[in-house]
């Protein structure tokens, strides 16, 4: 039996023991780190994924989205969508479908939404079922953790890029991404002193946190929003979200929005100094995100997107000239 009429048995048979009797599959081609199927039954539909794993990346995708969905399963009025099977062996997450459509404008309306989201799921932060939950992919908790995720990300992709002769990506990381990551350090390291930038967010706010936050992962449903992919969820700095939903180069808001979000979430948390911390690492998370953009120098990324089915053709030179033009359009030319 080959590889993928191996899976197709193994994919028909969770489906089947999820309550579907008879079904058919339509792979969906927005997924990035996993591969996604509608799942058509006699009488209803469901969302499958088939989670990405890879030797040098041990997070578990599957029980962090599946686990943050559980949580949140039943409470009104949490806009996502239901779990409803999982298989940890084989990697597959089975949810309902949700049929909207992806968000073309972003409103001042659907900047509010994604405010209330975030107060609505923390509002089961007490729960014993939400202190099981572990860490948000790379959640930090000091501003020291912060620069130290964003350094390492910049350097990793140097030696990759150096590791393959990519000249024209080397050029740019050595004459731009290391540069303005010193400069932005040492903008932090003036605006706080060495032991603020250890000092941890208080268990107070302290977040639950879907982590990858941003209407690149929302779907419009009959008019209000529905909130899609917790991967990467778990607890975390409400800064580092803050940073991620106004850095977020798929479908970006203006500064005016993100200023609204911003202060919406910090005013719920009662912490202004929320707002300051989120204002100094914004420009640390943009070069994180141009760092991002380049995951295809990294053999990681590539497997992802390969396990994905997402398309390869001169990706990499895409790629890079969506990480120049967002560093020129947000980070300047130093």
């Amino acid at each position: 039996m080959t590889k993928n009429r191996s899976l197709e048995k193994s994919i028909v048979g969770f489906i089947e023991q999820s309550g579907f009797d008879s079904c058919s599959l339509h792979e969906i081609k927005a997924g990035r780190n996993s591969r996604v199927y509608r799942v058509d039954g006699v009488d209803r539909q469901a969302l499958l994924k088939i989670y990405h794993r890879h030797p040098s990346d041990l997070r578990d995708r599957l029980d962090a989205e599946y686990s943050f969905l559980e949580l949140m399963a039943g409470v009104e009025p949490i806009p996502v969508s239901s779990p409803i099977q999982r298989d940890d062996r084989q990697g597959f997450g089975l949810y309902e479908f949700l049929p909207g459509e992806p968000v073309t404008q972003i409103s001042i309306a659907d900047i509010d939404q994604a405010a209330a989201f975030i107060t609505a799921i923390n509002k089961l932060r007490t729960s014993e079922a939400a202190k099981r939950l572990g860490l948000a992919s790379e959640a930090c908790r000091t501003i020291d953790e912060h620069v130290a995720l964003v350094s390492k990300r910049v350097f990793r992709l140097r030696n990759a890029v150096i590791s393959q002769d990519a000249s024209s990506v080397s050029e740019f990381v050595e004459g731009n991404l290391l540069p303005t990551l010193s400069a932005i350090i040492s903008n932090i390291c003036s605006a706080y002193d060495a032991g603020v930038r250890r000092e941890p967010v208080s268990d107070q706010h302290w977040i639950l946190s879907p982590s990858d936050f941003g209407f690149h992962n929302v779907l419009r449903v009959d008019g209000s929003l529905f909130f899609v992919d917790f991967e990467y969820a778990g607890w975390d700095d409400p800064a580092k979200l803050i940073c991620d939903f106004t850095c977020q180069p798929e479908l970006p808001i203006t500064a005016h929005q993100a200023a609204r979000f911003s202060k919406t979430v910090a005013t719920w948390l009662d912490s202004l100094d929320l707002m300051r911390r989120a204002e100094h690492l914004t420009p640390l998370y943009r070069l994180k995100w141009c760092c991002i953009l380049l995951n295809e120098y990294l053999q990681e990324g590539r497997d992802r997107r390969f396990h994905s089915n997402s398309a390869q053709l001169d990706f990499m030179k895409l790629q890079t000239a969506k990480a120049k033009q967002y560093f020129f359009q947000h980070l300047g030319s130093s």
